[in-house]
């Protein structure tokens, strides 16, 4: 599939995650359009004149269709990824995570991408307390936000499955590295802390500090994503990208 990839569509492209994935497949030679609404993500991640970039949502079916335009690959990146924020307001949640797949998985259908890869979350196996996560566990979502992770994953099996498209769930945990904003809404522990440790605030762990996480790097989670592009053949599933190594936040406090 990489040797005949020639442009490929980055949907959230501007963000954490996205801007890091745009730099690896530029560096592959690959060209690339970012789509981006830019309520998270920042033009100043992406490369200047190095991208295609689109303003716009993937909620709008015209942004979606031209941005698509020309794509072999979709790496479907746009969500709404905060857990707060889908208990406070579960439809705006809905919405983007779970009917924005469904619409950027039709725009591609329709300009025949042929490989479409959907980046998911670790939050649809709920709080079951198993290590590590294997992905037959059966999800159990306990949240507005992973609920809709998680019906876009049967959006991407369902695809997958009636229209012969190649596309593949990629399950993150606890991703963390470069550009992760600690003045977000939807910020992580691991720039919290840092921002709190920078300032020379106190460190606030809620609880006894030994629950776990596997904190995953993004350029892990990059080679993730373009393996995707190597493989043979996908066929829908689902598949966790992670360290494989718990860290109590005990543990990651005397780290820092």
């Amino acid at each position: 599939m990489a040797s005949s990839l020639h442009r490929a569509l980055v949907t959230g492209g501007a963000g954490f995650i996205g801007s890091h994935l745009v730099e690896g497949l530029l560096e592959r030679g690959i060209r690339v359009t970012v789509l981006d609404n830019l309520s998270t993500g920042r033009l100043e991640n992406l490369p200047k004149g190095s991208v295609r970039f689109v303003e716009g949502s993937i909620l709008d079916e015209a942004v979606l269709t031209d941005a698509v335009e020309g794509a072999s690959a979709v790496f479907h990146l746009a969500a709404s990824v905060s857990v707060p924020a889908s208990v406070e307001n579960p439809l705006e949640s809905l919405r983007a995570n779970a009917h924005g797949t469904a619409m950027t998985l039709e725009a591609a259908r329709k300009a025949g991408v042929r490989r479409f890869v959907y980046s998911s979350s670790s939050a649809v196996y709920g709080e079951r307390p198993a290590m590590p996560k294997r992905e037959d566990y059966l999800p159990d979502p306990i949240s507005p936000y992973a609920a809709g992770k998680l019906a876009g994953e049967e959006f991407v099996r369902a695809y997958a499955a009636c229209f012969g498209m190649e596309c593949v769930s990629l399950r993150y945990f606890n991703v963390f590295g470069p550009r992760q904003r600690a003045d977000s809404p939807y910020a992580a522990v691991i720039p919290i802390f840092l921002a709190r440790i920078r300032e020379g605030k106190p460190l606030q762990v809620f609880g006894d500090g030994e629950q776990t996480r596997d904190f995953t790097f993004v350029t892990d989670v990059v080679r993730a994503n373009l393996c995707c592009l190597d493989a043979e053949r996908v066929n829908g599933g689902a598949y966790n990208i992670a360290c494989g190594e718990q860290v109590s936040l005990n543990q990651l406090i005397e780290e820092m």
